[in-house]
């Protein structure tokens, strides 16, 4: 049963993206409804409601099979694999949750996850998924979409671009003036003019007229976004930041305390493909990561995670100076391990040759493992 149950699941992973895109032919879910099923399955064919919301993921699986440089499998999978295993759970549910509102949140979490990965990619179909499930993120994720969809440095005043911006104005504005509004004023504004610049933000307008001050402002907004707290870690799209490498700031320490854990994280460990020796190491190191005490720990831990972020998309930067550290916990294997690996995917994916994927590797760790560790 275990194994029929992650097949009829898993299969949305045999799905083209022009398949994913068609109008659904059956009101059913992504897999067979046959006579005698039981368990989670048959839950499902009996409820419209789980029954679309497995087509969807169903879609927005097969979209983002695909990795977010555009070439090569995305982690997707390892993903697909914990939330199948999550959907099994609730064949067990606790006493207060039925097997169907177990399973919807399930779902919801994953299609949230996968409509990040797509936003770029199929937009009409994953804007709406994130509408509905985090609506006050949506008007964000889209504004991200379409100014990622026009080159570094465009120039947002052009004719050409009227449309796009007029829609991006009208997507943050309301967002702005909330983030100026629905907290304390004068530290809003404070932490927006040193994001972007002292008095260089007053309407969405501005944010456009330079790329810092648009990812300015995404940097500092992720604390003050509303929310219900059932919405989970907010990411932005990997394959914007692909595009736009300067996105990757949005994610950056900011505040220096505990609102730090809300600015925004990435999707990119999911999106990319797979560095199973990196993600290995990654783990080791937050297991034996000492306790820290203060609030300022919080923005050690996100300029940690900036750094990996940063190895998997090869855009740490080069310093002469840095060695591979030890890191407590961390045996030399594993770093070496990873190194390998790391070097093989930049020259892969991004088409480096052996002698800079060798040096990119050893620079990303050595920014990973120098951040490692750090209470202050």
């Amino acid at each position: 049963m275990v194994r029929r149950i992650i097949a009829a699941l898993l299969l949305a992973f045999s799905v083209t993206p022009a398949q994913a895109q068609a109008p659904a032919a059956s009101p059913g879910p992504s897999f067979a409804c046959t006579a005698g099923q039981g368990g989670i399955e048959a839950v499902i064919c009996a409820s419209p409601t789980l029954s679309a919301a497995d087509r969807e993921m169903a879609a927005l699986y097969a979209v983002s099979k695909v990795s977010a440089f555009g070439s090569g499998p995305s982690n997707q999978l390892e993903d697909q694999r914990e939330a199948v295993k999550a959907m099994q759970a609730c064949a067990r549910p606790s006493g207060r949750t039925s097997i169907a509102a177990c399973l919807q949140g399930a779902y919801d979490e994953r299609n949230k996850d996968l409509a990040i990965a797509a936003a770029t990619r199929a937009p009409d179909l994953a804007l709406p998924v994130i509408r509905r499930l985090d609506p006050a993120f949506a008007p964000v994720v889209e504004a991200v979409v379409l100014w990622s969809s026009e080159p570094d440095g465009a120039d947002w005043s052009a004719p050409v671009r009227a449309g796009k911006r007029a829609r991006i104005v009208g997507l943050l504005q309301p967002v702005l003036q909330d983030f100026l509004t629905q907290q304390d004023p004068q530290f809003a504004r404070g932490m927006l003019d040193s994001a972007t610049g002292e008095g260089a933000v007053k309407r969405a307008e501005d944010l456009l007229t330079s790329p810092d001050r648009f990812v300015g402002f995404l940097n500092v907004l992720g604390p003050s976004l509303a929310g219900d707290g059932s919405v989970g870690s907010r990411e932005m799209p990997c394959a914007a930041i692909v595009a736009h490498p300067g996105l990757l700031k949005a994610t950056d320490s900011v505040y220096g305390a505990t609102p730090d854990n809300f600015v925004f994280n990435t999707d990119c460990r999911a999106s990319l493909p797979p560095l199973p020796l990196l993600t290995a190491l990654d783990g080791k190191v937050w297991k034996t990561w000492p306790m820290c005490d203060g609030t300022i720990r919080f923005a050690t831990y996100r300029q940690y995670r900036s750094t990996v972020d940063e190895a998997r998309l090869g855009l740490a930067g080069h310093d002469p100076k840095a060695v591979l550290p030890a890191v407590r916990g961390v045996a030399w294997r594993d770093i070496s391990a990873a190194r390998g690996e790391l070097a093989a995917y930049y020259v892969r994916y991004l088409g480096r040759t052996q002698a800079q994927a060798s040096q990119m590797a050893t620079d990303a760790l050595a920014a990973m493992l120098n951040a490692a560790h750090e209470c202050d």
